[in-house]
């Protein structure tokens, strides 16, 4: 009868782990969802494919038209020179990486431009 008492008691200390466990990573789960950090990490995510090229009249058109900036400014903006700008627009460079990835979003929301104005 020893036997099996012990073994229920490990039984429930085990049940009572798990329960523990998964109450605080259900905790952690709401703090996330209500914007407060904690001990999460996200170890997956769904990324989007990598942009797709621009040509230097959608580059242009992007500065001119849809953020309505000199290349001064949009360089500013974006955090480049105006040379870079520059190069892009007139085909002897194109934008890469982050670079591309930032003009692909700022195409879709040129709104945010203004944001990144700001101190």
């Amino acid at each position: 009868m020893k036997n099996s008492v012990k073994k229920n008691a490990k039984k429930a200390e085990t049940q009572n782990i798990f329960f523990g466990e998964i109450k605080a990573g259900l905790e952690e789960a709401l703090k996330w969802s209500h914007g407060k950090k904690g001990g999460v990490t996200m170890r997956e995510v769904e990324i989007a494919d990598p942009p797709r090229p621009m040509t230097p009249r959608q580059i242009a058109a992007l500065r001119k038209t849809q953020i309505g900036a000199s290349q001064a400014v949009f360089a500013s903006l974006i955090n480049a020179s105006v040379q870079t700008v520059h190069a892009w627009e007139q085909g002897r460079g194109r934008p890469s990486g982050p670079a591309l990835r930032l003009l692909r979003l700022l195409e879709k929301r040129p709104e945010l431009a203004r944001q990144f104005g700001e101190p």
